[in-house]
């Protein structure tokens, strides 16, 4: 079992989306950052290259080309399944800076099957 939001919650997300199909133009670079939770903000980010997370570490990545902020209930029940973070966006409960279409980009990513099975996955390994 992992923390949730850990470095070691970072890594098994990593490594679960390895074999993932390429998803050709889902790539970006991406800061998240998670308020209000138990212990504070969190921030992590994530480097996807058609469609594999190539990159998910705890901290800051300079290099980011767009930064999602949410809190950590919405966060916490995007991660179980529970919630879309597309319609939690639109909803305006995801904020966005940085280039809206390379978040677009990502959605065939996260929305497809074998990905929202790799999430299946990480949340029953993981402890809340």
């Amino acid at each position: 079992m992992v923390p949730y939001l850990s470095q070691a919650w970072c890594d098994r997300h990593r490594e679960l989306t390895t074999d993932l199909p390429e998803c050709p133009g889902a790539t970006a670079r991406v800061q998240v950052v998670v308020t209000g939770g138990p212990e504070g903000e969190v921030r992590f980010y994530q480097a996807a290259r058609h469609g594999r997370w190539v990159e998910l570490a705890l901290g800051d990545d300079p290099a980011a080309e767009v930064t999602l902020t949410q809190t950590y209930t919405d966060f916490m029940a995007i991660s179980k399944g529970e919630a879309d973070v597309n319609v939690l966006f639109m909803r305006g409960r995801v904020k966005v800076v940085g280039p809206i279409g390379m978040v677009m980009g990502l959605i065939p990513l996260t929305g497809s099957e074998p990905y929202r099975a790799v999430r299946r996955r990480l949340d029953a390994e993981t402890t809340y």
